[in-house]
């Protein structure tokens, strides 16, 4: 696991066997392919693709890590973007290894499942990016509340607070 890659921290190790175990690539596994379809490395190059996603995209309310973004319960979403982004690595591969044939008029593909890809590319990419909005916009407002989040008061609670009792 990322052999001879010294610069990834513990989480980052640990979300890219978080993203093996959601995919279920393992050799084992993998019926068609010799091995894993997707190495480590490239499971934690999506990752940063992801990262990079979610930072570039408006609202922009700062650089977030892959270690902040866990803190903040957004592992979830990070898991599907990584996914999202190795789906587009993976359709490209299967795209550029396409090819069609025909022997005694039987037609055929090789590598035809550029359709499934795509369909599972399509409901990530529509899936996240909604995901992405509303985490943006939760992390927004709670910066905009300060650390604590515990919300702003209003003039009623100035005018009430004195019959609250604690």
């Amino acid at each position: 696991m990322l052999q001879g890659v010294q610069s990834f921290s513990p989480a980052m190790r640990a979300f890219v066997s978080m993203v093996r175990e959601y995919t279920r690539d393992h050799a084992e596994l993998n019926r068609l392919i010799k091995g894993q379809e997707s190495s480590d490395r490239m499971i934690a190059w999506a990752t940063l693709d992801a990262i990079s996603n979610f930072n570039g995209t408006p609202p922009f309310i700062g650089t977030f890590s892959l270690e902040m973004l866990l803190n903040l319960n957004q592992a979830h979403l990070l898991l599907r973007m990584t996914v999202e982004a190795l789906l587009e690595s993976v359709a490209l591969l299967q795209t550029r290894n396409h090819i069609n044939y025909s022997d005694g008029g039987l037609n055929g593909a090789m590598n035809d499942k550029v359709p499934l890809i795509m369909n599972w590319l399509q409901y990530y990419r529509s899936y996240t990016e909604q995901m992405k909005q509303r985490a943006k916009v939760a992390i927004n407002i709670g910066n905009i509340l300060g650390t604590d989040h515990i919300g702003a008061h209003s003039e009623l609670w100035s005018v009430n607070a004195s019959y609250l009792s604690y």
